[in-house]
């Protein structure tokens, strides 16, 4: 029984371990690098007081599983590649009404939102594309568990059955992915750099590589 917590706990701290060329920018650099892809995200709080995480993962669309995993095993990443990238819930580049705004340096690349802290978008999520030397703007992302908890009107009328809701790591996270569009904040020091909005498409599916609850993304803008 102990050694199954421990190697519980010791699988919990490598998925949660930073990526290896991924870097989380809490100042705007002058000029972006040719060789790296930037990403521009606003993620809203999950309850008062508390933050989301949201991992990305590279992925390969045509097998439909992360790169180097299950499907895609045979699609391996370079060396030195990320192989997940952590948004949240450190330090922000900006934080204003309940939303937080992240700019990450990753790797360039084809990426799917494959995860929050716990739980995997198995079933259906989004892919885009990272290019190298400009900024992609992946707009606003919400993501709350499905007990009636979220502060977000679009994920509060979610529900899962009333036996589970109150269970702790019973009940899976709904995510709601908002594009870019006009309005939304992007920081003065941004506005001179090269800035794309993220084009998303469906990622049908992916692999749960680390067993985490199930479910899908809703649809983008967060209709029903």
């Amino acid at each position: 029984m102990i050694a199954r917590a421990l190697t519980s706990v010791a699988a919990m701290l490598m998925v949660l371990s930073p990526a290896r060329a991924t870097e989380v920018l809490t100042s705007v650099p002058t000029v972006l690098a040719a060789d790296r892809a930037y990403i521009l995200v606003r993620i809203g709080e999950r309850v008062p007081g508390a933050w989301n995480q949201l991992m990305l993962s590279p992925y390969d669309e045509m097998a439909e599983d992360l790169r180097g995993r299950g499907r895609a095993k045979g699609n391996p990443l370079p060396s030195g590649a990320d192989d997940r990238v952590l948004i949240g819930p450190g330090k922000p580049l900006g934080e204003e009404s309940h939303v937080r705004t992240y700019l990450i340096a990753i790797t360039p690349g084809r990426y799917v939102l494959s995860n929050s802290a716990t739980t995997c978008f198995c079933l259906g999520s989004f892919q885009f594309e990272a290019a190298a030397g400009q900024i992609t703007d992946m707009g606003t992302i919400y993501i709350g568990a499905e007990n009636g908890s979220s502060p977000w009107a679009v994920l509060a009328r979610l529900r899962s059955a009333p036996d589970i809701e109150d269970l702790p790591y019973a009940v899976a996270d709904a995510m709601a992915v908002y594009p870019w569009k006009e309005g939304m904040t992007v920081p003065a020091s941004l506005v001179t750099l090269p800035r794309q909005p993220a084009t998303y498409r469906a990622a049908p599916r992916l692999g749960n590589h680390f067993g985490k609850l199930l479910n899908r993304a809703l649809p983008l803008g967060g209709r029903p």
